[in-house]
């Protein structure tokens, strides 16, 4: 490849090599949410799949059922991850398509 080419295929990378990277503070930023039990029990996860907040309803707590309500919570914070992981996902495939990169590169 002549030396013209590679330069400026470098320079490409080192770009997206920054999208990527400002994308990635970013998503770590945002959040999703997912509920169970109704919406007895919400969970709130980053990007970045860090649990940001956990909110029990204090009605549920009445039950006095501790195995139900693992089961909420464990539910919960395991949806807001699955959201969490499409909305990255989601996100970079928007950045390597527009990159021309291909989908699974990441």
């Amino acid at each position: 490849m002549p030396n013209g080419k590679m330069g400026k295929m470098l320079k490409q990378m080192q770009k997206a090599q920054g999208q990527i990277m400002k994308l990635q503070e970013e998503l770590n930023n945002r959040t999703v949410e997912a509920t169970s039990g109704g919406g007895a029990v919400r969970a709130v996860v980053s990007g970045g799949k860090q649990l940001k907040e956990l909110e029990i309803d204090p009605e549920i707590l009445q039950e006095n059922d501790v195995e139900m309500l693992q089961d909420l919570i464990v539910s919960a914070v395991n949806e807001a991850i699955r959201s969490a992981e499409e909305m990255v996902s989601s996100e970079m495939e928007k950045l390597t398509g527009s990159l021309g990169l291909p989908k699974d590169l990441l």
